[in-house]
């Protein structure tokens, strides 16, 4: 299967100089946990409910007041909307990473989580090494915020 088959298409997106709290409204809105961050077209990194609650809120900062670039994480992982569906778990385990970022001629096309992967009729094995590998702690010991 494709990633192209299973992806979210076409995501809602918030700009780099948008506010926090617009992102988690624009989360509300359309019920995930993460947005890509773009402006004209270029993929500038994400933004999670994570990034928001764990390194904004809970650190004593107001959404209203933060802009997303100070939150989100740039450069994040993507992949083709016409790689394999195992890829992108080799992917997502390698890195760490629950989601990616499915871009096509320099363009963000969709949004791949591991769920979408999860309610297909794909290798039950496969989805769980996956997810052991994503939950494995980074041994650096240097945080990773994906």
């Amino acid at each position: 299967m494709k990633v192209r088959d299973v992806m979210t298409p076409s995501p809602s997106c918030v700009r780099p100089n948008d506010t926090v709290q617009l992102a988690a409204q624009q989360m509300k809105l359309h019920n995930v946990g993460i947005l890509p961050v773009c402006d004209e077209g270029v993929l500038f990194g994400v933004i999670t409910d994570r990034d928001i609650a764990v390194e904004c809120v809970a650190t004593g900062n107001n959404p209203i007041d933060c802009l997303v670039k100070d939150y989100m994480t740039a450069n994040p992982i993507t992949i083709s909307p016409d790689a394999d569906t195992d890829e992108a778990l080799d992917l997502m385990g390698r890195e760490q990473v629950r989601r990616l970022c499915v871009m096509e001629d320099g363009k963000l096309v969709g949004i791949l989580a591991l769920g979408d992967l999860a309610v297909q009729a794909l290798d039950a094995q496969n989805l769980a090494k996956t997810l052991a590998r994503i939950s494995q702690p980074v041994r650096s010991g240097e945080p990773v915020f994906r």
